[in-house]
């Protein structure tokens, strides 16, 4: 599962820069290392195994400065992680990560690690993650929950509530399948945000396959707000409606399957609307106005637009006035000029630093190759070898058509556990004979009726459209 685990990050656009563990594999004593990770854990006493641990990006290692802190216990352990340049913003230096692995205490109704220990008071931006072993409505709202369940989970709700922690976790998205074929899944793994770290959560998701445990792989990302891409929204003012009415027009919509059932009429619908709202795609261009599609901006820029926008507003009140068309004149052109030279030296910095950086990075390559071949002695020969041929590819158990790690988990997961059988076909649905279809005229009114101003669905038509 470890290797499974470390495998599958080749998947994604970047390493994590943390790995949280919980009941991490032990071995005389020992926890397995990773070439890329350091890798942190609670100190070992009487026998007794850590339950949790922290795997550290190297490279993200070396930028800031990290201080293990344990409680005494070896199910929870934090990392306080500081850097003089900030983490999300230049005020904010320091970040606080708790990992904890909660099991039945011998009492009733409580756990091993109480919430005071996980949900501390901190003035860092704090995030609580583990398997806390608890269920709880907000994180699963589809589960029927038994009395003794709410009475465990309560107090550690309460007091991430009580202390400005917000739930990172998507309701209803279960993280761990029984393995048993009587369990039932559930929400087990949970991920809290205090009020100083949640602006900066972006995404809760598992992309990772499953490493053959009952516990799936969670990617937690954290982003600056104002470095963070928008996505592109339609710019509705600029649609080309003529063309877009004769599109539509000519468009031929299929007709309804003649035995509608459940799955059928849901495929249907999904292909026409999707058709229709790639033809308003087609004819609407994007949008997208933000912080990072303008770095270059400053407030020497926002006065001189100032200026412009009123000696403009001011020459359109008399168009004869030749002192202030003149005037207007003026103020556009040096705002226009500070815009092109802003650009051009923003730009310019970019690329002049981009060339000296990646030039120090291949002179710093060379030179330290150059040094370690001159000082070579026979002791050192082979590991120059090794650098020149490269390092061989990691070994890992074989089985027949697995070539790698993530292929070997697939082949594991399908001989053990198989696809389930197909589902019978859904029900045919019957038809109203006494209700008449829908008219156009009926349609519109019911439009009219919505608000213009609502927030639109996925498809990211608003009702005015």
């Amino acid at each position: 599962m470890f290797l499974s685990l470390f495998g599958s990050f080749t998947q994604l656009a970047h390493p994590p820069c943390i790995v949280a563990l919980q009941d991490p594999p032990v071995y005389r004593g020992k926890l397995p290392s990773c070439n890329l990770f350091s890798v942190f854990s609670p100190p070992t006493s009487g026998g007794c195994k850590p339950r949790v641990a922290f795997y550290v990006y190297s490279s993200f290692l070396a930028t800031v400065s990290l201080l293990s802190r344990f409680f005494g216990r070896g199910d929870v352990m934090a990392l306080d992680l500081f850097t003089p340049d900030g983490f999300f913003n230049p005020t904010t230096t320091g970040f606080t990560i708790i990992n904890s692995y909660s099991t039945k205490a011998r009492l009733n109704n409580t756990r091993s690690v109480p919430p005071d220990v996980i949900f501390p008071v901190s003035p860092l931006p704090t995030l609580t993650l583990g398997d806390l072993n608890i269920h709880h409505p907000t994180s699963d709202p589809l589960r029927l929950f038994k009395e003794d369940e709410i009475a465990t989970s309560a107090p550690y709700f309460d007091r991430a509530t009580d202390l400005g922690f917000t739930l990172l976790n998507t309701p209803g998205v279960f993280n761990q399948f029984s393995m048993s074929l009587v369990g039932r899944p559930g929400v087990l793994d949970l991920a809290f945000a205090c009020h100083l770290l949640a602006p900066y959560f972006t995404e809760w998701s598992d992309p990772l396959p499953s490493t053959g445990s009952d516990h799936i792989p969670i990617l937690l990302r954290f982003e600056a707000p104002l470095l963070r891409a928008a996505p592109p929204v339609p710019n509705w003012a600029l649609t080309d409606w003529p063309a877009l009415e004769a599109s539509l027009k000519s468009m031929q919509v299929s007709p309804a399957p003649p035995i509608p059932t459940t799955k059928s009429m849901d495929t249907w619908y999904k292909t026409s609307m999707g058709r229709i709202t790639a033809q308003l795609a087609l004819h609407t261009p994007v949008k997208r106005v933000t912080f990072r599609s303008k770095p270059w901006w400053s407030a020497l820029l926002s006065q001189l637009r100032k200026a412009y926008s009123s000696a403009l507003r001011s020459s359109k009140v008399d168009r004869f006035d030749a002192a202030l068309l003149a005037s207007a004149r003026a103020a556009r052109t040096a705002y226009f000029k500070a815009i092109k030279k802003a650009r051009t030296g923003y730009f310019k910095a970019i690329k002049k630093a981009r060339t000296g950086y990646f030039k120090a990075i291949k002179k710093a390559k060379r030179d330290h190759w150059s040094a370690f071949l001159a000082t070579a002695t026979p002791q050192t020969v082979w590991t120059a070898k090794k650098f020149a041929v490269g390092r061989p590819p990691p070994r890992f158990p074989e089985l027949p058509g697995a070539t790698s790690p993530v292929e070997l988990n697939k082949a594991v997961l399908n001989h053990f556990f198989p696809d389930e059988p197909a589902r019978p076909f859904d029900c045919i649905l019957l038809r109203f004979r006494d209700c008449p279809a829908l008219a156009a005229d009926e349609i519109s009114r019911a439009l009219a009726r919505s608000s213009p101003s609502s927030a639109p669905g996925p498809h990211l038509t608003p009702n005015s459209v």
